[in-house]
């Protein structure tokens, strides 16, 4: 009679030889900081474009959508600012944020998209001991306040309950990591000279 052991032992000799196969683990595919801006929802637009008319009796919570990256991954397409290269960090303004700033100044530049994109990869964690420059070559400043982490005039992966919104962060890609900002930033910024951009 055998015991339950031998038999344990018998199974896995049967076949042994023939029966193995290689298990590879094979490295996680991701999509690029461009693809997954592209697909991703951003920040909750609380009310909706038309407010509390779209039913008065819901609850403010209820009456949100999402914005997208749209129009900050389409400027930097058009002006040829590359979110799909290896080793960056892109800070991420949703289209709310891109609107805003392009009535008062204008389409998103070759050197504002680059601004927005620091040539390392860098965790939301480490913003204030990293090295924070640019593609397009300036270095953004870093400050925390109010428990938040700010790059220039812009808060970086706020989590907020409603009704204020939340933005991402430490969204990790192929090509590095996406944090989402409540403002575009620019270069030339700094606390002193105002809210201002200093560059056309």
């Amino acid at each position: 009679m055998l015991s339950i052991a031998g038999l344990a032992s018998q199974s896995l000799l049967v076949g042994a030889p023939t029966a193995r196969t290689q298990m590879r683990a094979s490295a996680a595919q991701m999509a690029s900081i461009k693809d997954t801006l592209s697909t991703m929802e951003g920040p909750e637009i609380f009310w909706g474009p038309e407010g509390p008319l779209q039913d008065p009796m819901k609850e403010e919570s209820d009456l949100k959508e999402m914005d997208t990256f749209s129009m900050f991954v389409s400027a930097c397409a058009s002006n040829g600012v590359d979110l799909a290269a290896p080793g960056i960090t892109v800070l991420a303004p949703a289209n709310v944020a891109v609107a805003e700033y392009e009535a008062v100044n204008g389409p998103l530049t070759a050197a504002i998209c680059g601004y927005h994109v620091i040539k390392s990869e860098v965790a939301c964690g480490s913003l204030g001991s990293a090295d924070l420059t640019t593609v397009e070559g300036s270095t953004v400043t870093y400050r925390r306040m109010f428990r938040k982490d700010f790059v220039d005039n812009a808060f970086a992966g706020a989590k907020a309950a409603p009704p204020r919104s939340s933005y991402c962060a430490d969204i990790k890609c192929d090509n590095g990591y996406i944090h989402g900002i409540n403002e575009v930033i620019y270069p030339g910024w700094s606390e002193s000279a105002g809210m201002s951009p200093t560059q056309g």
